[in-house]
């Protein structure tokens, strides 16, 4: 395994009762499935702990002792370890590497196997003094049917770990495109096409001219303009939340660039300060809406 992969953290949120809980019980239909269908080392006639000395009053065949000592085995391991997810989410205080949980993985495995080496000595062993060799047995056959669930254990743990990632990355990116379009003004057409992108540090005014928009904006520190084919209105509702605002039927104005509110006997006007940039008229229906933006 990558080396960066098992240093980093496995997100908290994958350690919860249900999701672990819904772990072991796959891992346990897992298993189920597996040997069932594999009957895995010869199990009728070499895993001795499973058939032999096996209590009459229980078991009359040997596929009666295979079917027993599987669902014992299977709900004691399966318990086991779902007892162990459970220590392991109520005792995290902390997030887990990868490494750490690899190492939690390999306890179970040794925990696992003592209890099925316990558990299948006193049913189907009793007085058998081997205890070690039956641990090394049930050890290595109990590592090797795991294994298969364990590793989608793992993977379903990466890929939520991924998906998680994605999603925050996902959130960022657009979190990013949100900060980008408040930094820019963006433009488009009668068609809805983008035609022009400026900085809104850059923007000056739109004005009105018959079915086009005339775009002051700076470049460079000098005043350029552009034609956009499109409505004052329609541009107008476009950019509402922007700092465009329209102070006139003709005239659209950035508010971050305004510098002087001026009113005289010819009405109230915006001076914006820039060579080569008129003063702009305010009307009455929109002087409230600029005055409270200026005091803001």
């Amino acid at each position: 395994m990558n080396r960066n992969l098992l240093d980093q953290n496995i997100p908290k949120s994958i350690f919860t009762i249900s999701k672990q809980a819904l772990v072991v019980f796959v891992m346990a239909v897992t298993t189920v499935i597996f040997i069932t269908i594999f009957r895995p080392f010869r199990i009728y006639e070499s895993l001795d702990f499973l058939v032999s000395q096996k209590p009459v009053h229980l078991i009359d065949s040997t596929e009666d002792a295979f079917y027993l000592a599987m669902t014992s085995v299977v709900l004691l391991g399966s318990l086991m370890v779902l007892c162990s997810r459970i220590i392991l989410v109520k005792s995290m205080r902390e997030k887990l590497s990868y490494r750490g949980f690899l190492l939690w993985c390999g306890l179970e495995f040794v925990v696992v196997a003592l209890g099925i080496t316990i558990w299948s000595s006193a049913l189907f062993h009793p007085g058998n003094t081997g205890i070690f060799s039956l641990f090394l047995k049930v050890l290595g056959r109990t590592t090797c049917i795991l294994f298969i669930p364990y590793v989608f254990c793992w993977l379903y743990i990466i890929i939520i770990d991924k998906a998680s990632q994605l999603k925050a990355l996902r959130e960022s990116l657009d979190k990013d495109e949100v900060a980008n379009q408040k930094a820019h003004i963006i433009l488009y057409d009668d068609h809805n096409e983008m035609r022009l992108t400026v900085k809104r540090e850059d923007m000056v005014m739109i004005e009105s001219a018959d079915n086009y928009l005339c775009v002051w904006y700076l470049n460079n520190e000098q005043i350029k303009k552009t034609m956009i084919r499109n409505t004052m209105k329609r541009v107008a509702e476009q950019l509402s939340d922007s700092c465009m605002q329209r102070c006139h039927r003709s005239y659209m104005i950035n508010m971050d660039r305004v510098k002087i509110l001026r009113r005289d006997k010819e009405g109230v006007f915006i001076e914006f300060g820039i060579d080569g940039v008129f003063d702009v008229p305010i009307s009455k229906t929109y002087l409230q809406n600029i005055t409270e933006w200026l005091m803001k």
